[in-house]
């Protein structure tokens, strides 16, 4: 495969293994970045990963800002847009993420449609799928499901991943071309972080490791290896059963007692300072409110997912990393890095 991608948020957790994916599949890669002081530590870490960066450049832009991406996009066959805002704490105001993630999701199609790209991929997430009122337990959601906007208890980071992925499929059919659009739509992203860099999936892993939840919330979801996220977009780019579909890339469920276990078996070293029993749901509840972060966990509480991943793995032609095998990922390189 060959051509130049437009590659979004380059210096993020998934995007950096977005790119090794593109760039050891023979495409040109332009990666944005919103500070230009990632440039270094984003092509030492990709290059110490054994891959060459010779067709790769980099791009300072801004999600908030309409300027460049107009001229970024120009002479790109291809667009993956990946960054957008996730981070541990929750704010009240619900809409907060929204301006980074929707209006810069919009402002990314629409330099691509300028630039009249072949096709577009858009990192999503299933929080866009399951955040609902009501739901039984088990609950299934699948393709066409969407999170319901109007629960009070959806939070920001729910919000702003729903109203960016909304506002993609509207602006593309609009035009006319949503066939020219897909969205990966992965669980909980784990698997082997590259550098030091944080991001919320790697404070998670890390807070487990160190010991701070003594007992772990009563909390399940889908988990997806983030190998598997880089190559679902890349193998997105040019396949004809993926244009205008959402795919649900991940593989088993698991509750965060069980991948607190699973860490436990495999990492003796740390089994200690990991959580052996269940939180009571009303703990996680009191905790929230000292601890915005377990805000996100709180309407799910107790409650089993299930969904279908295997029509990706049948579109994509390939076969989705199990859970034990991302979670132990994450974890080694974790403390590979020296961070628990």
């Amino acid at each position: 495969m060959s051509g130049k991608v437009l590659l979004t948020g380059i210096s993020g957790f998934v995007a950096k293994h977005v790119a090794i994916e593109l760039l050891n599949s023979g495409f040109e890669v332009l990666g944005t970045v919103r500070n230009k002081n990632s440039i270094d530590q984003t092509k030492k870490t990709l290059e110490e990963n054994n891959v060459s960066t010779d067709k790769l450049s980099f791009i300072e832009l801004d999600l908030l800002r309409d300027d460049g991406w107009n001229e970024a996009a120009k002479g790109c066959k291809y667009i993956i847009h990946v960054a957008s805002p996730f981070p541990l704490k929750v704010s009240n105001d619900r809409e907060s993420l929204t301006p980074a993630a929707k209006d810069g999701t919009l402002r990314v199609l629409n330099a691509g449609i300028n630039a009249d790209v072949e096709h577009i991929v858009k990192t999503s997430s299933i929080v866009c799928m399951y955040r609902k009122p009501n739901r039984k337990n088990p609950y299934t959601f699948g393709e066409n499901d969407w999170t319901d906007l109007e629960w009070n208890k959806t939070t920001d980071y729910f919000v702003s991943k729903t109203r960016a992925e909304i506002a993609a499929w509207e602006l593309m059919e609009s035009k006319g071309i949503k066939n020219k659009l897909t969205c990966i739509n992965p669980g909980f992203v784990l698997g082997n972080f590259l550098n030091e860099k944080s991001c919320t999936s790697m404070e998670y892993v890390k807070q487990l490791l160190q010991g701070k939840y003594p007992a772990a919330p009563k909390f399940s979801v889908m988990i997806s290896h983030v190998k598997d996220i880089a190559k679902a977009h890349v193998l997105s780019l040019n396949n004809k059963k993926a244009e205008g579909r959402r795919l649900i890339v991940g593989s088993g469920v698991r509750s965060i007692l069980e991948l607190s276990k699973i860490m436990a078996e495999n990492i003796p070293s740390h089994a200690k300072k990991l959580p052996k029993k269940e939180l009571p749901n009303f703990m996680v509840k009191l905790i929230s409110y000292v601890d915005s972060s377990a805000k996100n966990l709180v309407p799910d509480l107790g409650l089993r997912m299930q969904t279908d991943s295997t029509y990706a793995e049948e579109i994509l032609e390939m076969k989705f990393i199990e859970p034990e095998i991302s979670v132990i990922d994450a974890a080694k390189s974790v403390i590979k890095l020296n961070l628990a």
